[in-house]
């Protein structure tokens, strides 16, 4: 999820060319009604923290609410100041900083889909 949509083509493309499938999601509310109803599809959430409209961290207590176990990884252009830290150690599996490279995003993604 990003409102960005040069953000959601490059990710699509890069995860789609690695063997991903994407769905992406320019604001909180699409994602969490495709969330709702794709879930079990669904195995990684990538969540852009600075959003117009329902903002980041907003969408991902709802998403929680939805989903305890959701795996969401942070994708932001800020650095990871307390509370993203806070919102990584308590809820997300990992942070990739935009811009990203290629590589960086497919090993957070890797990671988060790894992780316990």
């Amino acid at each position: 999820m990003d409102d960005e949509g040069f953000i959601r083509r490059l990710g699509d493309r890069i995860l789609v060319e690695y063997g991903y499938t994407v769905i992406t999601a320019p604001d909180g509310e699409t994602a969490l009604d495709l969330y709702a109803e794709r879930r079990s599809e669904i195995d990684l959430v990538i969540l852009d923290l600075m959003m117009p409209g329902m903002g980041g961290r907003q969408c991902l207590r709802k998403l929680f609410q939805l989903n305890p176990a959701a795996r969401v990884l942070i994708a932001s252009s800020y650095a990871p100041d307390q509370n993203v830290q806070d919102d990584i150690g308590e809820r997300a599996r990992g942070f990739v900083g935009k811009p990203f490279t290629m590589n960086q995003l497919l090993a957070e993604v890797r990671g988060a889909l790894d992780a316990i």
